[in-house]
Parts: C-alpha cells; structure tokens; sequence
C-alpha cells in the first residue's frame, strides 16, 4: 500500500476517540435495596449478554466510521481487483533534441521521419492517452522547464511541438536530475522519469547514469534494425599555380558495427566532377584522394565564389550531416589585390594583369584578397595595414624604408644593410607553399639587400649567400605578412626580370585569398561554408558503437531502469499502473457505518419505548 499524504497518519489515533468516549461514559453501578431480588436476577441475566453484544456492534460502528474518514485523509493506494479510479500519477518527460536524434532509419530514408519525429509521436501518444500530470523538459535546456505539470493534453502538446532539435552533442544527466528533483515535490503516488532517446547521448553511451529516487523509463527512438553511419571529413588543397590540378583529401571513418558500402563524391555548381566507390568495414578508416581539375577553379557564380562539396553516399548511412563538407572561396579570376608598391609597381601591374587579377591602384579597402605594398610612410596607412593583417589576411611588404612606422608595429627591428654589393640567393625553404619548385630558379637571382631585419616572429624564407635575410615570413594576429628585403628596384635586384617573380606573385595572390588548404573546423551549428571557412558537426555524436537492444536492456537493469521501444508506448506504461485510489472507497466504508450505525441506534430506541 502506497500513502498519498503520510503526513496526516498520526491522526488515524482519532478513531479511538469513540472507544475513549464509551468507556469515560459507562455509568457506576448503585445497589439499591428491595424486598423482594429474585425476579430481577432472572431478567438481568437474560439480558446482560444481548446488551453488551449490541454496545460492541455499535462501538465498532462509530469505530469505523471515524476510522475509514481519516484513511480517505490519508489518501491510500493498493492494487486491489476493483473497478476503483486509478493512482494519482505524475510523469517527467525528457526529450533528448541532439544532433543525432536526426537520424533516419535506412526502410524510413523515403519517408524523412527522423528519430526525432518518432519521438515526438510516441510523446502524444503518452499525454493523450494517458491520464497523468506532465511536466517537459528539453535536453538542450535542463534547468527550466518547457512546460511545467500540468493535467491538459492540449497545453502540453503545444509546448511539446515547440522543442527543436539542435547541433549539440548533449549531457542528458543534467535534465535527469531536475525531472527527479521535480518529481519529488508532486504529492502522486505513481512517478516516472520518461526519457526519448536514440540512447547516443550521455550518460548512456558511458551507462553512468545518476542516482534517482523515481523509476526510470527510456524509451528507444531507434527501430530494431540495423544503425550504421560514416564520418566524412575532407580537406581542400588548391592549386597556387594556373592550369594545375589540386585535390580533395577526404578520410572516411566507420563510426558503427555495420559494414558500408558507398561512393565519395565532389561537385562544384552541384554538378559532379569526382566520384570513387568505397568499402568500409566496422570500425575501418580509409583515406581517400580525389582530384580537383583546375577548371573547377573557373565555375563561380554570380558573386564570383565557387562551391565545392564533398559528399558521402550511402544506403545504410542514417546520419546524414556527418556526410558531407562544404567550402567556398573566390575564383582565382575574381580576386583582387591591393598594390601600393613605390618602386616597381609597373612589374607588378603587368603580372596582374598577365593573370587576369583585379587590382586596385594603392587604396586598402576590405574587399581587397590580398595587399602588395612598400613600407608604408605615415602612421595611418602603417595602422591600417596591421589591423587589416590582424584579421586574418595576407600581405607582400617591400622594405625599402627604414623609418616606416610599421616596423614598431610588428615588433621587429630593422638597420641599413652592411653589405654595398649583390649577392646570390643562397637558401629557399622549399617546404612553403609559396616556394615548392621554385628554389633553382630564386638561386639564380641576385641582390643588394637593403635592410637587416631581426625580432622573435621573424622567419626566413630565403637568403643571401651571406646568411641575410631574402624573404622572411612573421605573424600578425590572426594573419601572415612576407617581407621583402630588396626594394624592386632593378638596380638592386635582378628579381622583377627573374622567370621566378611571376609565379611568386601569382602564388601569393592564391595563398593569401584561400591559403594552400582549407580545413573545415567542428561546430555546435548547422554545417555550412563562407568564405575561406568551412564547418562540420561534432564528432561526438556520430559514434554508432551501440549495442543491441536486449543487451542494454540487461545493462539498464543494474540502475533500476526500463527500456522500452516507441513502439510500445503508451501501452506499457497503462499496463504496469495497478495502483488504485482507495479514497472513494474508504468515504464509502464511513458513510456506510455511519447509516448502519444511525439506524441501529433507531431500532433500539423504538423498542425501548
């Protein structure tokens, strides 16, 4: 027996107030002397037993009538066999909105239902046919409540169809600990924890579920058929040279216990240019290249951006945004570049144009790809080519002058060059990008340094035969700069008419718009690509290493928690309340003492007279 309200208990001593009345009530017996006893010995034996006979019925009467009023005070809950109103109950629904509960089902891919939508229809189920106070709680947002309790299907149904699913990977402990603490401050006798899960949220995947006072239910959004999903994550190398071919290095992961079979595929304009079969087995990893012709280079749109997307498909894959990854960048042809170069801006105005790169004369404007300019001689222009850097970009400097105030700004110190005669470009760092292939043609090229430069961030790229500096690289916030040590002067270099500087600048232009590769970078949103950035979903959720579902079921056991499917909602829950009310009841047992009582007492009057 369950108590509704044990705190009334300690008055169920009331029903021993009629037993204290009768026996404070008897009257003392008085001897009275008469003549003549014996006729009255015989009638008060006759009558002594039918008497004390009718006081015990009546004491047990009004023993029960007080009785049976103050258990329905109490509120009792038995499971007896009677056609009694069912048990007060209270439910906590938890709804697991994570980014894997997106999920489709492979027989379910024609119809779209995610396993989130299977979810939200067992839910209804649960608050239209079952008799309950609910209270709602979103995983995304445990600490409030979507909806508190509540008795109206209605209410609760629309709160209900307000939660949305997120791109978070989600803790559901959280939410569990406050459906159990709300559940302990409502008076019902039958409590439950419903949680709709996909059971790929903690704390299942790690089955450290935390302690709770009520039952615990989850309720299994996944169908029982098999669950695979593929990982697919991509980089993009592009190329830096025109007419060369990049590539697309995508590594596949196996994420479930299912093998997959599925083709990799790479579209521009969505229109595929690349696609390879693949094969995967459990838990297998594989790597896969595909190339990037650069004619892909050339397909933008209107805005001048180029789309490339690498998609994995298959038919068992149920996870759909884990299959894909999206970049944009500009057209090679679209690019535009600031030069602000003092000597030699002709030389490089002609390689602009050569490759059909827009340039603007010296303006630093926020649309600009990328800058080519000396060393800048006012404090302004010098700041607002660092803040530009400062966001990421990429900028050519020439140092040929030594007072630019620049040169504070980055941190670095600059002095007259020692040496009065060229020199021969000795060392290249072949391993940048800007410089693979091009070390035997810069060895050719000579000199007169016009600086030496020196500080913490500072790199060389390539020197001098007598260890100076040539091209040094150093960082700037988020952004790169290159500098130059030799104005582009042809009197001091033989630079601007070396076969090298057209390729240099040309690859420079390329590396500062979208760099050599473009990785993408997890986030808690829905997967898309700007310019230059890319995005994928969280790793976390696309792990399908679960196991079967009588093998969780038997694992739950141990927390004392239940595993049911969608499918058997609400069934399974109206079959496993047995309590009923036995409040009705017990003021039926008071009253009818109370009737059998008063016409007791009638009858016995009557006969008195």
């Amino acid at each position: 027996m369950v108590l509704g309200q044990p705190q009334f208990l300690p008055f169920l001593a009331l029903a021993l107030l009629p037993l204290l009345i009768h026996l404070l009530a008897r009257r003392q017996r008085r001897v009275v002397p008469f003549s003549m006893t014996k006729f009255l010995r015989e009638v008060a034996q006759q009558t002594q037993g039918r008497r004390w006979l009718r006081e015990l019925l009546l004491l047990l009467l009004r023993t029960g009538a007080v009785f049976f009023a103050l258990m329905a005070l109490v509120r009792p809950y038995a499971s007896v066999p009677l056609p009694l109103p069912p048990a007060p109950t209270a439910f906590a629904l938890v709804i697991d909105n994570s980014l894997s509960m997106q999920s489709r089902s492979p027989l379910r891919l024609q119809s779209h239902e995610t396993w989130f939508d299977r979810s939200l229809k067992s839910c209804e189920r649960v608050l239209k046919e079952v008799g309950a106070e609910v209270v709602l709680l979103a995983a995304d947002n445990p600490s409030e409540p979507v909806c508190d309790f509540t008795s109206e299907p209605s209410r609760s149904l629309n709160a209900l169809r307000q939660i949305r699913p997120t791109f978070r990977a989600l803790d559901l402990s959280p939410a569990l600990q406050t459906a159990d603490s709300l559940l302990a401050q409502h008076p019902a006798a039958v409590k439950r924890i419903l949680v709709f899960t996909d059971l790929q949220s903690e704390p299942f995947r790690s089955l450290a579920l935390p302690s709770l006072k009520n039952q615990l239910v989850i309720v299994d959004a996944k169908p029982n058929e098999p669950v695979g999903n593929a990982r697919l994550v991509a980089k993009l190398r592009l190329p830096l040279d025109p007419n060369t071919d990049g590539s697309a290095v995508t590594e596949l992961k196996n994420m479930s216990n299912l093998p997959l079979n599925g083709s990799v595929v790479a579209l521009v304009a969505k229109k595929s240019f690349a696609r390879l079969k693949v094969s995967l087995a459990p838990k297998e990893q594989k790597t896969v290249i595909l190339p990037l012709p650069f004619w892909v280079l050339d397909a933008a749109d209107r805005q001048g951006l180029v789309e490339i997307e690498i998609r994995w498909e298959s038919e068992l894959d149920t996870f759909a945004w884990d299959d894909f990854v999206k970049f944009a960048f500009k057209s090679p042809k679209n690019l535009v570049v600031t030069n602000a170069v003092r000597e030699g801006r002709q030389f490089v105005d002609t390689v602009l144009k050569v490759t059909d790169i827009t340039h603007h004369e010296s303006r630093i404007t926020p649309d600009a790809d990328a800058i080519i300019a000396s060393a800048p001689t006012d404090s302004e222009m010098a700041r607002q080519l660092v803040d530009w850097l400062r966001q990421g970009k990429k900028a050519l400097v020439v140092a040929d002058n030594l007072n630019s105030p620049i040169w504070s700004m980055f941190n670095i110190s600059v002095k007259p060059s020692k040496s009065g005669q060229k020199r021969r470009v000795q060392w290249v760092d072949e391993g940048h990008p800007i410089l693979q292939g091009l070390g035997n043609s810069l060895h050719s090229v000579t000199a007169q340094p016009f600086v030496e430069v020196s500080g913490s961030s500072f790199k060389a790229l390539a020197t001098l035969d007598d260890g100076t500096a040539f091209l040094a690289e150093l960082s700037v916030g988020a952004g790169q700069c290159l500098l130059l040590t030799v104005p582009l002067n042809p009197q001091r270099s033989d630079l601007v008419y070396s076969p090298v500087f057209v390729p240099l600048v040309h690859r420079f232009v390329r590396f500062a718009s979208y760099g050599h590769e473009l990785s993408p970078q997890e986030r808690e949103t829905k997967p898309q690509a700007s310019l230059g950035k890319s995005t994928v979903v969280p790793e976390s959720e696309s792990n399908f290493f679960l196991p079967p579902q009588n093998e969780f079921a038997i694992r739950l056991r141990k927390f004392g928690a239940t595993l049911v499917t969608a499918d058997q909602l609400p069934a399974a829950l109206l079959s496993e309340t047995k309590l009923r009310d036995l409040t009705s009841l017990c003021l039926a047992l008071s009253l009818l003492c109370l009737l059998t009582e008063s016409i007791f007492t009638l009858i016995l009057w009557k006969r008195a007279r």
